[in-house]
């Protein structure tokens, strides 16, 4: 496996370059996520930071709940909020024992499955919000092929509780496009 830190690293900075680029103009735009406008998108990201925080620290999934209906982008600037649950989640990386189970809401599973996850997310997500914003998304290989391989397995449990689509035919052989067809987005 590659270096989990130096990936989120650059996941975080992929997505907060992206997140930069939005306007309030944009933020009532579809994404690339079905069903959520950018606004619905962001808020899921900044909110995912905190959540996955809250889970290393032994909360349980129920107790994540009070966060999905804050809105993070109205309560400021959408990339200081992002950079604060960003914080927030890797110093609960930090203090954590990342082999001890943690209470997600897909099910039960290891912390240090939270910052693949982790990873994945904000890898995807920032493909989403460059549909979004009609933006190029230009991940480094090195991240694609982390997601393609260390992330592949939650993916497909994530699929199998219905959190991710179906796999479809990939645009082109370029390891980008095979795993948005692989994750389910063209």
């Amino acid at each position: 496996m590659s270096d989990p830190t130096s990936l989120l690293d650059e996941a975080a900075r992929l997505w907060a370059d992206h997140l930069a680029n939005v306007g309030p103009e944009k933020l009532g735009e579809a994404s690339g996520c079905a069903g959520w406008a950018n606004r619905d998108l962001i808020n899921h990201l900044v909110g995912g930071g905190y959540r996955y925080a809250m889970l290393l620290e032994g909360a349980s999934a129920a107790d994540t709940l009070t966060t999905r209906d804050v809105d993070y982008v109205g309560a400021g600037d959408p990339v200081a909020e992002f950079w604060r649950s960003d914080n927030a989640f890797r110093a609960a990386v930090d203090s954590a024992d990342l082999d001890v189970e943690v209470d997600h809401r897909a099910g039960r599973r290891p912390g240090h499955q939270l910052l693949v996850m982790r990873i994945m997310e904000l890898a995807l997500h920032s493909h989403d919000l460059c549909v979004g914003l009609d933006a190029e998304w230009s991940p480094s290989e090195g991240l694609v092929d982390f997601v393609l391989t260390d992330a592949a397995p939650v993916i497909e449990e994530l699929r199998a509780a219905g959190m991710f689509e179906a796999p479809i035919e990939p645009a082109s052989d370029s390891a980008a496009d095979r795993l948005l067809a692989f994750a389910g987005r063209s």
